[in-house]
């Protein structure tokens, strides 16, 4: 059985491998499309999402790998939670219902999981801009559901709809939530010019009410190789809203030592240089 395991271990390693060469050439070939956007704009984008260590200790919710997210140990008092992206692991929701009173989950590519406990409603609904009724606009499900709170957290999945909606979201709707945990997808399209804009948007919207607290890379996209960068497609950041933050900040250190791979069974660089 060990030698079994071996070698799928290997095997996985290898085809992790040869897919990171292989995106990472195609990356290339995008950098050097006319109206491509030039690598040092982009990179000024990238230092910008630098963690920093406040005066709350990192915690970790939900299961062990994927589904697992570090976030700040600032739980008191919070009211409800909202999870746009739902699949079978909902361990983190279930973690987060024993603090919130009210917790809500929705996703309209999903039926309702088993398990819900009491106090989880769940929305066959997306979150989105579109007008179909299929989709919810992200402020109207919030204002729907918590009018008057501003102790929320957010924990966000929606496989690259985040820019959209965050992007172009009111800042009185973030502002309600404490604490947001987003994972952002795609990093392999950011030459071109209408996502980057996007992307640049959603960082400067969340950053007028939120500071950066944790950053991890998702093992499950095969990294990218530029100009001697490691750049993960797929990433997760955990912010802290500035009201809760009343002590000096520093730059964090990467990985924290709660981190885990979002998949076993394949190389994890841990967290690459991108942002720096």
């Amino acid at each position: 059985m060990k030698i079994k395991s071996r070698l799928s271990k290997l095997n996985h390693k290898f085809k992790f491998y040869k897919k990171s060469k292989k995106v990472s050439k195609e990356f290339y070939k995008n950098s050097i499309k006319e109206n491509a956007v030039p690598w040092i704009e982009i990179k000024s984008v990238f230092q910008k999402l630098q963690p920093m260590k406040t005066e709350y200790d990192l915690i970790r919710m939900g299961s062990d790998f994927d589904g697992g997210y570090l976030l700040p140990d600032d739980l008191k008092n919070l009211e409800a939670s909202f999870s746009p992206g739902v699949n079978e692991e909902i361990g983190f929701d279930l973690e987060i219902s024993k603090i919130c009173n009210r917790c809500y989950l929705a996703d309209a590519s999903v039926d309702e999981p088993a398990g819900l406990t009491p106090n989880m409603n769940f929305l066959k609904k997306f979150i989105g801009n579109d007008q179909d009724p299929d989709f919810i606009k992200f402020e109207e499900w919030v204002n729907k559901n918590e009018p008057q709170s501003n102790n929320l957290i957010l924990q966000m999945d929606i496989e690259g709809a985040e820019y959209d909606i965050l992007s172009r979201v009111p800042n009185g709707i973030l502002e309600k939530f404490r604490i947001i945990l987003i994972e952002f997808h795609d990093l392999n399209k950011i030459f071109n010019r209408e996502y980057f804009e996007k992307f640049k948007h959603t960082f400067e919207n969340l950053e007028k009410s939120h500071t950066i607290c944790h950053l991890h890379c998702n093992n499950s996209a095969p990294y990218i190789l530029f100009d001697n960068t490691v750049i993960a497609p797929v990433f997760e950041l955990t912010y802290l809203r500035n009201d809760r933050i009343n002590s000096k900040v520093e730059k964090a250190i990467l990985p924290h030592k709660l981190d885990q791979a979002n998949c076993r069974k394949i190389p994890d660089p841990q967290t690459p240089n991108f942002w720096q």
